[in-house]
């Protein structure tokens, strides 16, 4: 296999200690398909977490395979096959087992940092920036700012990390991901400074030459290899064939919570199963695959609190009044977990996906334009997505769901729904209907006009 080596840029010395370090879909190749395994799961796991430990990729992923095709259905060992692929470099798979891992109820941070890093290797920065965003409560905020700088939004990493290093509990490492921050916005003289509170002048200088190294925008693939020590393997095939999650694996689909409780919800049929998304009862601990995002460090960061209204086709934030004082200046604090930034995510106007993101089924047409009008009069960014209807008929009774659509993947539609879940509401994810009713209806909100694509 043809292997990419980004040389010692000095990263992996540093920075992200909660990642091991998607989307299914395009990793799945009929080429690579696994061979039928047999054993015992939890021996195998233990055999693949050994060699994580280890870092022998070539054993950790052919354990954390055969764990996976023996219990497919298993979070947390598509988690470790997520973290086996990492280390081998193979970071399309890694994709597809953390996205996996996560539908099925893992949503551990190192689980989304790492499937954070990954996006932004693969050219999907947009996407992991979503990610982050819809979990930024359980995401520390030293790991969270610098994810944020390494999906290109230097000032939102910086911003975070400046109010981090100054909580009781930030060490050497938050002021360190704060100086690379700072080297990914140009801010070289910020970063030397940094870095120098911790380093030798001779180290200090070294370290922001090999920053410099792989300063380029262009370079994302590198900074993310480096980050998390490991060479890049650009023969991936994807995620064997076999190991593909099943439909079966989710759950049933459900209502939001504004919709009337005494509409039931809509069963799907096989070819339309939804991908929800679950919290995790109880998230395994992660196996470190490098040493570059800190572990422990929880420090609250103080946030602009933002809403999101659409003028002129645009998403544009506007600060929640209720969260901001008379004669206070503009941003308001808040801990990263009360974060309500949703303007990531954005309908795509040309390509669109089949995913959609299902919000309710009810008992009439009418209802369902109802209950649409007052969530989207409620959240701009719901209302910037083109609305869907269609029909189905369950034990003979005719149910009218209500779906948004406009998603580049999968991926992007559960990031959408889990922004959804974050602001108390309910949805699931499914592919598009047949025959379903693109809707135009024009939404008010607090003197705001939304149209509905």
């Amino acid at each position: 296999m043809k292997r990419t080596t980004f040389g010692k840029a000095a990263l992996s010395s540093l920075l992200v200690a909660t990642t091991m370090v998607g989307c299914t879909g395009a990793a799945f190749r009929p080429s690579a398909s696994a061979v039928q395994q047999k054993g015992n799961p939890g021996k195998l796991a233990i055999v693949a977490e050994k060699a994580l430990a280890d870092r022998n990729a070539v054993k950790a992923v052919e354990a954390a395979e055969a764990v996976v095709q023996l219990q497919p259905q298993n979070a947390a060992y598509r988690q470790i096959l997520g973290r086996a692929y990492v280390l081998a470099g193979r970071f399309a798979s890694a994709e597809t087992a953390l996205s996996d891992a996560m539908t099925l109820g893992n949503s551990d941070a190192s689980t989304i940092v790492s499937l954070a890093l990954v996006q932004v290797a693969q050219g999907r920065a947009d996407s992991a920036r979503s990610l982050l965003v819809a979990n930024a409560g359980t995401v520390p905020a030293g790991d969270y700012g610098l994810a944020m700088a390494m999906t290109g939004d230097t000032a939102e990493g910086v911003r975070i990390l400046s109010e981090a290093i100054h909580d009781p509990s930030a060490t050497a490492r938050t002021r360190q991901n704060l100086a690379y921050a700072y080297a990914l916005a140009g801010r070289w003289k910020d970063a030397r400074m940094i870095v120098g509170m911790d380093l030798e002048p001779l180290a200090a200088n070294k370290r922001i030459s090999d920053w410099a190294q792989i300063a380029e925008p262009s370079l994302a693939p590198m900074r993310v290899a480096a980050l998390m020590g490991v060479t890049i393997d650009q023969g991936d095939a994807g995620q064997p064939v076999a190991l593909a999650l099943a439909p079966a694996a989710a759950a049933a689909p459900i209502e939001m919570a504004q919709t009337a409780p005494d509409i039931a919800p809509l069963p799907e049929s096989p070819p339309e199963a939804p991908v929800q998304v679950a919290e995790a009862a109880s998230a395994p601990q992660p196996v470190v695959v490098s040493a570059p995002v800190m572990r422990a460090e929880r420090a609250p960061a103080r946030v602009a609190v933002r809403d999101f209204i659409i003028e002129d086709g645009n998403a544009k934030p506007v600060l929640s009044k209720s969260r901001v004082a008379k004669g206070q200046p503009a941003v308001a604090a808040a801990p990263v977990a009360r974060m309500q930034q949703a303007a990531f995510i954005k309908p795509v106007a040309n390509g669109a996906s089949n995913w959609v993101v299902q919000l309710g089924a009810y008992d009439n047409a009418a209802i369902a334009k109802e209950k649409w009008m007052s969530m989207a009069g409620r959240s701009g960014a719901l209302a910037a997505f083109p609305v869907l209807t269609s029909q189905a008929t369950v034990k003979g009774k005719t149910y009218h769901r209500l779906a948004i659509s406009g998603f580049g993947s999968r991926a992007d539609a559960m990031t959408a729904c889990r922004m959804i879940r974050a602001r108390s509401g309910q949805c699931f994810v499914r592919e598009g209907a047949p025959g379903a009713t693109p809707q135009r209806w024009a939404v008010a909100a607090k003197g705001r006009q939304y149209a509905s694509r």
